[in-house]
């Protein structure tokens, strides 16, 4: 996978990072119950949920713009998303949450694991030669 496309990759990732945070961070609880997503017990859930969605996409998206040097933050940012779509996937299929839209839910978690193939894609094949030359 070449550079460029990783970034693109990099960057769709931090917009639908963002565009979740946002959603989470100002707690739109009818646009939220709208999409299906499960009211949080407290407001203070979806908040701080919100606000490290957010931190996650600005970091994902800066690094984008050098991805070759930025090999710790795609792999904080694989984690991450593993994390996300292991919990989802406990909660669903474990604890066996109430699902109010059939769809949403696996489809987060179809979207992280694009994401995760992506992004590791690019660190198994990428060997740039100025990685971390100065």
């Amino acid at each position: 996978m070449s550079e460029n496309t990783v970034r693109w990759v990099m960057r769709a990732d931090a917009a639908f990072n963002l565009f979740a945070g946002v959603l989470l961070q100002f707690y739109l609880s009818g646009l939220l119950r709208a999409l299906g997503w499960p009211e949080a017990q407290t407001r203070v859930y979806a908040l701080v949920l919100g606000s490290a969605l957010i931190g996650l996409s600005l970091m994902v998206w800066a690094a984008s713009r050098r991805p070759s040097r930025a090999r710790e933050i795609l792999i904080v940012s694989i984690i991450t998303h593993l994390l996300a779509g292991l919990s989802i996937l406990y909660e669903i299929f474990i604890v066996g949450i109430d699902l109010p839209s059939p769809w949403l839910l696996p489809a987060a978690v179809g979207v992280q694991v694009l994401f995760v193939l992506g992004e590791a894609y690019y660190l198994l094949t990428a060997r740039p030669t100025n990685a971390y030359s100065s």
